[in-house]
């Protein structure tokens, strides 16, 4: 399998090149074949007939010499046939490439031209031409020995312009193959960068372009999710300040109309006070969130006892829970751990808020602390209303609450849960939930033991 795209470019150059040069062979043999073929024959043909002149006024003595001076002069191979055969051969070439049937047709009169080449070369043709020698008829076979130079470099240079022009068309018209993903790849970007994030890239190619256009597309889906995070939470966050604004204005107003007695002021009052908390405990998750998300969180672990941490929290937390009559149990080995303790003790306040807030009267829920190898597992669990199956993978979204109502009587945010997993992930932990309607929930928290 073809992984890198360097590779690739060299193969298809080698490609583009053999086919460049394989096409240009038959493409100069069309070009140069006739104009070289009708350029010799008429050379030799003016030489055939001053030879057979020549060659028909000398003593028989002399024809020898005469055609072996001829040979080294015209530096060419000579045959002379006659109707008894092979009489007189001069020349590098031992044999001729024409077969009996054609000295035949040349002292009857005609011509022969015979190639041992595709190439288009003098030196790959062999002529026959018709000689009379008084009443006896001979034929005269010529083949060029060597190429006249100009026309060896016109044939060499037109055969290698053509095969670069082929080979150069067939790399672009290749290269298309790989470029072809690339131009994909510039359109997506531009339909990234104007803030449209759904595209579709598809590549089954593994090189380099091939993993790019990957990573893109995965780029992309996470962009276009964080888009919709985006969106729903500015969604969520005017929702979360449209509700108690609006109930702040209410009562305002009806503060300022006349009549109203002390007990129903105090009762308007009342209720902006708690909608004015629930902002401030808004805006300080947050707050808290944004800083915990972003680069500048400060982050500092130190050792500290784990145990030791907890009861403090459920000390702190005894007025919720006391007046509620829940009963806390509580199983806690000592055990030192390396974190923050300032956010690891958001993480238990919240955690142990909530199951106060959503296990009924007389309800129980236990903190278990269970000390292991790698991981030190810390556990909430409650008798409370539970979580539906459905709700229960999203309960670490910002701003969701599995209350579909919106019912703000407990006086949530839907942050708690998303700072919990946060904190915990700084931590290099896990958090995982399990739960049922009417049937309580558990959260477990796994953090690194030290």
């Amino acid at each position: 399998m073809i992984k890198s795209i360097n590779f690739k470019i060299l193969l298809i150059f080698v490609l583009a090149l053999t086919i460049g040069f394989g096409l240009s062979v038959p493409i100069t043999v069309y070009l140069f074949q006739k104009p070289i073929e009708q350029s010799i024959r008429k050379e030799y043909a003016l030489r055939s007939g001053l030879i057979a002149d020549a060659y028909a006024r000398l003593a028989a003595a002399e024809q020898g010499p005469y055609l072996q001076k001829l040979s080294e002069k015209m530096k060419a191979s000579l045959w002379i046939y006659d109707q008894n055969g092979l009489r007189h051969a001069y020349g590098e070439t031992s044999e001729p490439k024409l077969t009996g049937e054609d000295i035949r047709i040349v002292q009857e009169g005609g011509e022969v031209v015979k190639r041992n080449s595709v190439l288009p070369l003098p030196t790959s043709l062999y002529i026959g031409f018709p000689v009379r020698a008084g009443e006896e008829r001979l034929a005269l076979v010529i083949h060029p020995e060597s190429s006249d130079l100009p026309l060896l470099l016109s044939v060499t240079g037109a055969f290698i312009l053509i095969a670069l022009t082929i080979g150069s068309f067939k790399f672009i018209l290749f290269t298309r193959l790989v470029v072809k993903p690339l131009k994909a790849l510039t359109a997506a970007t531009r339909k990234v960068a104007k803030g449209d994030y759904n595209i579709a890239l598809r590549t089954k190619s593994k090189d380099e372009l091939g993993v790019l256009t990957e990573q893109f597309q995965q780029m992309a889906n996470e962009l276009s999710q964080i888009e919709r995070m985006r969106q729903e939470f500015v969604s969520n966050v005017s929702h979360e300040l449209q509700t108690p604004l609006a109930s702040i204005m209410g009562f305002v107003s009806i503060l300022q109309k006349n009549g109203l007695d002390e007990a129903e002021q105090l009762r308007c009052l009342n209720v902006i006070r708690q909608e004015s908390m629930r902002l401030s405990r808004l805006s300080e998750n947050m707050l808290r969130l944004a800083t915990i998300d972003s680069s500048q969180c400060p982050f500092h672990p130190a050792p500290i006892r784990l145990d030791r941490q907890l009861r403090r929290i459920v000390v702190a937390a005894e007025p919720q829970w006391s007046a509620k009559r829940l009963n806390i149990h509580l199983e806690l080995p000592q055990t030192t751990i390396q974190a923050d303790e300032d956010l690891l003790c958001q993480v238990w306040i919240n955690l142990f808020g909530n199951s106060i807030k959503f296990t009924p009267e007389g309800g129980d829920i236990t903190i278990e602390l269970m000390p292991g190898a790698k991981t030190v597992g810390v556990v909430f669990r409650d008798t409370g209303i539970g979580i539906a199956e459905e709700d229960r993978k999203r309960v670490f979204e910002r701003f969701f609450m599995a209350d579909k109502s919106h019912n703000r009587e407990a006086g949530g945010s839907g942050l708690g849960l998303a700072i919990v997993k946060r904190v915990v992930e700084l931590h290099n932990g896990s958090v995982e939930i399990d739960s049922a309607l009417g049937r309580g929930t558990a959260v477990t928290v796994f953090l690194p033991a030290v």
